[in-house]
């Protein structure tokens, strides 16, 4: 698993948490084409931060509404932990 991309990894938790095929999602895929509630969001969230080792601040959780957002936001997130600016601090994918 150490040659997987972020977006790979992204794609399998989704796939893992959704039950479903890595296949069926996408770039484009939503967390409403996947009949996610914001519970259902929530446990996501918690689940990506534990694969990427890294808290996702609230603020940016919050807007993250497809896979390409949360790809974008958790590769802004590892650069900054990789320069020294602290994980914690508010990095959106804007």
């Amino acid at each position: 698993m150490a040659d997987e991309t972020v977006e790979d990894r992204v794609k399998r938790v989704f796939a893992d948490f959704k039950k479903a095929g890595k296949e069926d999602i996408n770039m484009d895929t939503t967390f409403e084409e996947l009949g996610l509630d914001s519970l259902d969001g929530l446990n996501l969230i918690f689940e990506l931060e534990e694969e990427f080792d890294l808290m996702i601040p609230d603020d940016d959780a919050k807007t993250m509404k497809s896979v390409k957002e949360v790809v974008s936001g958790i590769e802004l997130l590892i650069e900054a932990k990789a320069k020294g600016i602290d994980p914690h601090a508010n990095v959106s994918p804007t």
